[in-house]
Formats: structure tokens, C-alpha cells, sequence
């Protein structure tokens, strides 16, 4: 069990367990007034509890998976957390997904790696592989579900740049916000942040870097991340 200072999730038996890249999704997407969320891929449940701890209780998250143990990992998760309430697991996949009303905010930590070798871990593998969603679904699937003035939320790796960005820019989706993130400083990038909206807008820019030369968590993480972790 990992221990938030909030909540607590169960990860064994989960297709995604908690990492570093859900929690930072988790921390920096934009939440500001909502009052629906859409977790795509939920794993064990971890951004969707950090979405309700960050949000008012008039805001319901809904979170899917295709993975059965996950769906029933998550839905644990959510009933003995302080959100129960407002939390739901579903098991659906993604393209097949509809929804009675539209979202406010997708958030995804997606499946990305593209490597013709495949782990050997079958469910670890649909977790993790673009054979399952690849972007273009993932992109329309948001411009379909979200709201007028909706956005989607994802992590994905400095590789993914291209085929992200051209998967949203064909689903009529424009840049908000992108965040490259740096393990330690001075290092290459890793990671990207990115915040995709229905509606134009003016797209901020900015850099986070994990640790600093001393492998110390920078104060800029350690701001971010402070509300979940214990250690902070």
C-alpha cells in the first residue's frame, strides 16, 4: 500500500501502479472549477484521488480501465478514501466510451511506449503500449467527450512530441499549457506535460526539474507534489 498524505491506494494488482508520472499529472493538471473528470486508463486509481482531494465535492470523477484487476483495485481505492462518494471505476475501453453528459478535464497517463518488442507482462504490456490507444484515438475520443470549453490532461515522454501534437491538432484541439520536465538539472528533458482544450488559447510554456545536482527534490517540485506526499 502507498500512503498519501490524503489517502491511501493499494497497487499489487493494478496494470498502473503509482509513479512518478501519474503523480505529477495528478499535482499539474489545471482543475480550476470543475465539475466533471474523466481519468482515462485509471490503473490503481491514483490520479483520480488526487483530482477528488483537488476539487470541491460538487465534482464527480469518473475513471475507466480495460483491465479488470485494475477496475477492481480502483474501486476499492476509491471506496475507502475520503471521496467515496463522488468516485466511480468503470471497465470500458476508451473508444467505446460515452457518456450522458460531457467532461470538463480528461486526465491520462497513456499508454506510449511504441517499441516493436513488447514486455513480457501481458497487462503491464496494454498498459504501456500505443497498440491499445494510440494518440489519434486518445485525441478524439476528447474532442468528443469533453465539454465546449473542456481539456485534456496527459504525461508522455519527450519522444512522444510529435505524434502527440499531431494527433491533437487533427482532433481540432489547441495547446494550453506544456510543462517539460527534467529529472535532474542540467540533464535532457524526460517527460511532458501537456494540457490540450477545445478552445483557443495562448499556450504557456515552462520547465520543471525534479532534483537538483545533489539529487535533492528542487523547491519547485517540492511546491508541486507537497499537497500528496508524505514526504514533503
Amino acid at each position: 500500500m502507498f500512503h498519501f498524505k490524503q489517502f491511501s491506494v493499494e497497487h499489487d494488482h493494478s496494470s498502473m501502479k503509482v509513479g512518478t508520472d501519474g503523480v505529477l499529472l495528478g499535482a499539474w493538471a489545471r482543475l480550476d472549477g470543475v465539475g466533471r473528470v474523466l481519468d482515462v486508463g485509471t490503473g490503481c486509481g491514483v490520479i483520480a484521488l488526487m483530482a477528488a482531494q483537488r476539487t470541491p465535492d460538487s465534482c464527480h470523477i469518473d475513471a475507466i480501465d480495460i483491465d479488470p484487476a485494475s477496475v477492481l483495485e480502483a474501486s476499492g481505492n476509491f471506496a475507502h478514501s475520503p471521496w467515496a462518494s463522488r468516485l466511480t471505476a468503470q471497465l470500458i475501453d476508451l473508444n467505446d466510451y460515452g457518456a450522458a453528459q460531457p467532461y470538463d478535464v480528461i486526465v491520462t497517463n497513456p499508454p506510449y511506449y511504441q517499441e516493436e518488442v513488447l514486455p513480457p507482462d501481458a497487462v503491464r504490456s496494454a498498459a504501456r503500449h500505443t497498440h491499445s490507444l494510440n494518440f489519434d484515438q486518445l485525441m478524439q475520443a476528447a474532442a468528443r467527450l469533453l465539454a465546449p470549453q473542456g481539456s485534456i490532461a496527459l504525461v508522455t515522454p519527450v519522444e512522444a512530441r510529435d505524434a502527440v501534437q499531431a494527433a491533437a491538432t487533427f482532433a481540432g484541439l489547441h495547446l494550453w499549457r506544456l510543462t517539460t520536465v527534467h529529472s535532474i538539472e542540467g540533464g535532457p528533458a524526460k517527460r511532458l506535460l501537456w494540457q490540450w482544450s477545445k478552445r483557443p488559447h495562448t499556450t504557456q510554456r515552462d520547465t520543471l526539474t525534479i532534483h537538483d545536482h545533489q539529487g535533492n527534490y528542487t523547491p519547485q517540485y517540492t511546491a508541486l507534489c507537497s499537497p500528496f506526499y508524505l514526504k514533503f
